[in-house]
């Protein structure tokens, strides 16, 4: 796991000192090494950073940017690919030869090999930029969940990248402006959403995208190679019971090669209980974390307590309290890449493992989406209907429904939600539209109160996202199998995988997550979605794949989301001050292109009428002005 940074310029330009700077940036995400190299490319120069956590093969042989001898081809690349030995033996068979241990090296001679059409092979999760010296082209790409973040600031003449923004940002080679793009996608949302980010002129390459640019900084290329969708064959076979559970037993085997210390996330639930489950097969010495709070509410403590005992972890339970979390809280802001209204909870846990010595840990992460193990699973086709009907009953009672849901209305709850999906007009596609209105974070009218004016983005997606959808969705099956594509791609895709990447790697953690394995999505995607998502949020089908492994008194219950107590702790006097110095600072929400008097309005609300307006609204404009603030981003 590291961090890459890299500028290409035609012409002479020296680019060190900007990829130095982004380097130094990176630096929590590979604390044990950091390298640089500038080259011409015939038109102009290319600089390549990186900074190094080291997993696999800790020898100076691992040291980036790593060099291939014999094409001279240069990388520098951010995660990890758990399936090189085999790539290793099959190159070795095809006669290539290696001087390390690393899959640094064997993505090189893959690459070397087979070009792009190594990518499709790759199992794992990465982010690299590759230069082709034969060529004379670099090759930026992302793994197709999403996992490892690269971003590019593109302009005549330059193109900068970074695993992440504020990197690019300590370049000095971006401007540091607001995008009005990105910061729609935030308030509708809650997290920025590829390719927009809340930085003019700052893009993030898609999942499962490559991109190929010449030695002066053209467009070559954009493509997706996005290996998941042969799971939509029509003659694969379908999946049964065991060997689904066969290949997230590999999925997690893959993912316990290190040679740093390793351990696992444990909340108590399913998921994390099966990750924990299958690592104590495979080995004796699992170590296991979770996070615990005074608020019975939201305690786990007691299911982890015996998951671990049941498995004979040793296990490390963190007691929580609002005291704690508010000595974190801002080293958990600054740790933020992109603003979020969600992250700190994988932020504390994160921050305790790395304190008690961990290098990697393994997440349950991924396996709501697969399952339907949120609610939304079931009120989403029942939006649909609803609005289907509604649509068809003519625009009268449209317009009517629609007056129901007046400027003021802060409830985004059943019917409400009906008439904010009539507000926004028939959609193209339906599913999308009733997905993103299901989850949407501030209403219509008061998204366009604080921005003082329409929105230009449709649904609260970027159009190249939206377009990334509609052709997933075109293969998806049924209506359950189409929520968990979308819940795969947005609320794990861009939000979950994103926010654990970003915290984790701010106290040098990497974080692995079988279930958002490549093999196991592709052999779960062959079972209907009615049936693998029947029962949300409980997960039925997962249950009755891992009661065998687990046991029958395993304490099954209810889902609970692995969330923080934040309502009474934001509501708190101690923090109520902190929230109204921040919101009520009217210069800066005013930088940050919001309406000031709007955002004093929805703060007065929340602290005078308690249920009114969420919490996550008010968490997520104060995390929005503290990241725009410490950034110095302005509109």
């Amino acid at each position: 796991m590291c961090g890459i940074a890299g500028a290409l310029s035609p012409g002479v330009a020296d680019l060190s000192p900007a990829v130095a700077a982004m380097v130094a940036a990176l630096r929590h995400r590979g604390p044990d090494d950091s390298g640089q190299e500038a080259m011409p490319t015939g038109a102009g120069e290319l600089a390549l950073g990186s900074t190094r956590l080291a997993i696999v093969d800790l020898s100076a042989a691992g040291h980036m940017p790593m060099r291939d001898p014999e094409t001279g081809n240069l990388v520098a690349y951010n995660g990890e690919i758990y399936n090189f030995p085999e790539l290793r033996r099959e190159l070795e068979a095809a006669g290539d030869r290696f001087r390390s241990g690393t899959d640094t090296e064997v993505l090189l001679r893959a690459y070397a090999r087979w070009g792009t059409g190594c990518l499709p092979r790759l199992r794992g999760m990465f982010a690299f930029a590759l230069w082709d010296a034969g060529r004379r082209e670099l090759l930026l790409a992302r793994d197709p969940a999403g996992k490892k973040p690269l971003y590019l600031a593109e302009r005549p003449g330059r193109v900068a990248f970074a695993s992440e923004v504020r990197a690019l940002l300590a370049s000095g080679l971006v401007e540091r402006r607001l995008d009005r793009a990105g910061l729609e996608t935030f308030l509708f949302n809650g997290f920025c959403v590829a390719p927009a980010t809340l930085v003019e002129g700052v893009s993030a390459l898609l999942p499962g995208h490559f991109l190929r640019l010449s030695g002066t900084g053209e467009r070559l290329e954009l493509a997706r190679y996005d290996p998941i969708d042969e799971a939509r064959d029509a003659g694969a076979p379908r999946a049964d019971a065991e060997a689904v559970l066969d290949t997230l037993r590999e999925a997690v085997r893959l993912r316990l090669v290190a040679d740093v210390p390793l351990g696992a996330f444990l909340s108590g639930g399913l998921d994390s209980a099966a990750v924990v489950a299958l690592m104590a097969e495979a080995s004796s010495a699992v170590r296991t974390f979770s996070i615990g709070f005074e608020e019975s509410a939201y305690d786990e403590s007691g299911p982890a307590r015996w998951v671990a005992e049941r498995f004979a972890t040793r296990h490390s339970a963190i007691r929580l309290s609002r005291d704690d979390f508010m000595a974190w809280l801002d080293d958990g802001l600054a740790a933020f890449d992109l603003p979020s209204f969600d992250g700190l909870n994988t932020y504390c846990v994160s921050r305790a493992a790395r304190e008690a010595g961990l290098t990697v840990a393994l997440s349950g992460i991924g396996a709501d989406e697969l399952f339907g193990g949120y609610p939304f699973f079931r009120s989403i086709p029942r939006l649909r209907r609803m609005a289907g009907l509604l649509h068809a009953l003519g625009p009268v009672l449209r317009t009517a429904v629609d007056r129901v849901a007046r400027p003021g209305t802060d409830r985004l709850r059943g019917g409400w939600k009906v008439a904010e999906l009539l507000r926004l007009g028939r959609p193209d596609d339906p599913v999308i539209a009733c997905y993103q209105t299901a989850q949407m974070l501030f209403p219509g009218w008061s998204r366009t109160a604080l921005l003082g004016g329409p929105e230009r983005t449709r649904w609260g997606l970027p159009a190249a996202f939206l377009d990334l959808l509609s052709g997933e969705l075109a293969g998806a099956g049924d209506p359950a199998a189409a929520v968990s594509l979308l819940a795969s791609r947005l609320f794990l895709g861009e939000r979950c995988l994103r926010d654990s990447d970003t915290m984790s790697m701010a106290v040098s953690l990497e974080l692995r997550a079988p279930f958002t394995d490549r093999e196991l999505v592709r052999l779960l995607r062959r079972v209907p979605g009615a049936e693998r998502c029947a029962g949300a949020p409980d997960k039925p089908y997962e249950w009755r794949l891992l009661r065998p492994l687990l046991g029958d008194d395993f304490p099954l219950r209810g889902k609970q989301g692995f969330v923080f107590p934040f309502e009474q702790w934001l509501r708190a006097p101690g923090y109520r001050a902190t929230l109204r110095d921040r919101l009520g600072d009217r210069r800066l929400v005013a930088d940050c292109g919001l309406r000031p008097a709007v955002v004093e309005g929805l703060l007065d609300s929340f602290e005078r009428q308690p249920g009114r307006v969420p919490w996550s609204r008010i968490w997520a404009l104060h995390v929005l002005l503290d990241w725009c603030a410490r950034h110095r981003v302005s509109a």
